[in-house]
């Protein structure tokens, strides 16, 4: 007898209802989605992702400890079954899909909500019921957050900046809310006479932008200074005097979340400092949100983070206008993950 004829199919009828349920909510496809997103941002983490490419590799050059090359073998067959990366005997390459996810940028919106957003996701549960506080016994990853929205940001903000450096002839640009420092050091890199100074309130992300200044022979051309970009009566000298452009990226509608009187003070006490020098100007650098699918998991993150909520830009020109400056144009960069307006604003 063969095991076909000893096999005998149990079709339960609430079993077989249960399921079909499940399979028309697509939960099979949530649950496999999860999982795919978390091996590729762990992949790309433990450096194998760095050493595959559209060329086969040995497995043995892929495994990052010779202990672990079966466990990296195994993994990798489940990135074959996901047609992320194929094999041939015990070469392995990345497929063309595989490819586009381990992109920086496609790995980098992933990792935006996997790790960044991860810790706060995890614990929906409770930041809904009470149990846990936003800010005190939740956090978001900030080293993380930094790292994804650097090479988020460069990818379809980053060029706009630059030309508008370039079109107002900017001599010093005061980034504010820096970060690790990687939009100017992208700006400093490519405008040989432009000087650039980073201002955040972590010192840990000063520290590492001032060694990557270091690193790169550009610290003659960029300061990183620990300090509180919404307080500019306490910036430093050199700061206030020497930057003729202002840049603001994604910091701002935070304010948002006490109060739209809260945000035109702070417009205010940045007007007053563009009046003190000449043609000095700046670049307010901020995402759309919109509530709807396209911007459901951006929303969700905001929801959970008790941010302020960003403005359509009918909402920015008001608190602009309240504040007396004037927003020359708005720029836009259409078809990307994160929707931005760009305001360039003089003052009134």
């Amino acid at each position: 007898m063969t095991v076909d004829d000893k096999s005998e199919k149990v079709l339960d009828d609430e079993v077989q209802s249960t399921w079909k349920g499940v399979a028309r909510a697509g939960a099979g496809e949530l649950a496999s989605s999860y999982v795919l997103c978390t091996a590729i941002v762990g992949l790309a983490r433990s450096g194998v992702a760095g050493r595959m490419s559209r060329d086969f590799t040995p497995l043995d050059r892929l495994a990052v400890d010779p202990a672990r090359t079966e466990k990296t073998g195994q993994v990798l067959r489940y990135l074959e079954l996901r047609e992320v990366a194929e094999s041939d005997g015990d070469r392995w390459r990345l497929t063309e899909r595989g490819e586009g996810l381990f992109n920086e940028v496609a790995e980098s919106l992933i990792g935006y909500y996997v790790d960044a957003y991860g810790p706060v996701l995890h614990n929906i549960a409770g930041l809904v019921d009470g149990s846990r506080t936003y800010g005190i016994d939740v956090h978001r990853d900030t080293e993380q957050l930094g790292l994804r929205c650097e090479v988020l940001f460069r990818s379809f903000g980053g060029s706009i900046v630059r030309d508008v450096v370039r079109d107002r002839g900017a001599r010093g640009v005061l980034d504010l809310g820096c970060g690790t420092g990687g939009l100017l050091l992208d700006l400093v890199r490519s405008e040989p006479g432009l000087r650039g100074f980073g201002l955040d309130i972590a010192e840990d992300a000063i520290g590492y932008a001032t060694r990557r200044a270091h690193d790169e022979g550009v610290a003659d051309r960029l300061s990183f200074v620990v300090g509180d970009a919404f307080k500019p009566q306490s910036w430093p000298a050199e700061v206030a005097e020497t930057a003729d452009l202002y840049v603001a990226v994604g910091a701002l509608h935070e304010h948002f979340r006490d109060g739209e009187d809260a945000v035109v003070d702070l417009l205010r006490r940045y007007a007053d400092m563009l009046r003190a020098g000449p043609d000095r100007g700046m670049l307010l650098c901020e995402p759309e949100l919109y509530v709807d699918g396209s911007d459901a998991d951006f929303y969700l993150v905001h929801v959970l983070t008790e941010q302020g909520f960003p403005r359509p830009r009918d909402g920015w020109l008001k608190v602009i206008e309240a504040a007396g400056l004037t927003c020359r144009r708005i720029l836009s960069a259409p078809n990307t993950a994160f929707r931005f307006a760009y305001y360039e604003i003089v003052a009134g």
